[in-house]
């Protein structure tokens, strides 16, 4: 069996509030169900899967498995989370895939986690 998805992403974040708001506000996740874990955190869904799971931390710290560099996701409006980023003062780097037509935008979230967002063109809204 091939993989077919991104299952979910996990984050540990000492600033919840603003994780969560940047993830919701700027990409229009939402926040749903979570198991009764035995520490705090939420988790974000696209649609109905949970996809990016936050824990919350009282510091950061460095992660015991390593650099963790950055997470994608497939995106359909381009022209919308571009603009959002502009407005909110984001930093960002786009680009078009090498040789092909689908468009990326990357940018930091709170945490300095790198965000990339695939736009390809059978996804354009």
């Amino acid at each position: 069996m091939a993989l077919v998805s991104l299952d979910h992403v996990t984050i540990n974040t000492a600033r919840p509030a603003e994780t969560v708001e940047f993830y919701t506000n700027l990409l229009g996740m939402h926040v749903g169900w979570r198991p009764p874990l035995d520490f705090p955190g939420e988790w974000l869904y696209v649609g109905d899967r949970a996809v990016l799971h936050l824990v919350f931390v009282k510091q950061q710290t460095e992660a015991e498995t390593g650099d963790f560099d950055h997470f994608a996701l497939l995106g359909s409006d381009f022209t919308t989370i571009k603009s959002r980023l502009v407005e909110r003062g984001i930093e960002f780097r786009e680009n078009i895939v090498a040789g092909g037509t689908t468009k990326q935008l990357f940018f930091p979230d709170p945490n300095n986690v790198k965000v990339e967002i695939n736009f390809p063109p059978n996804l354009a809204a």
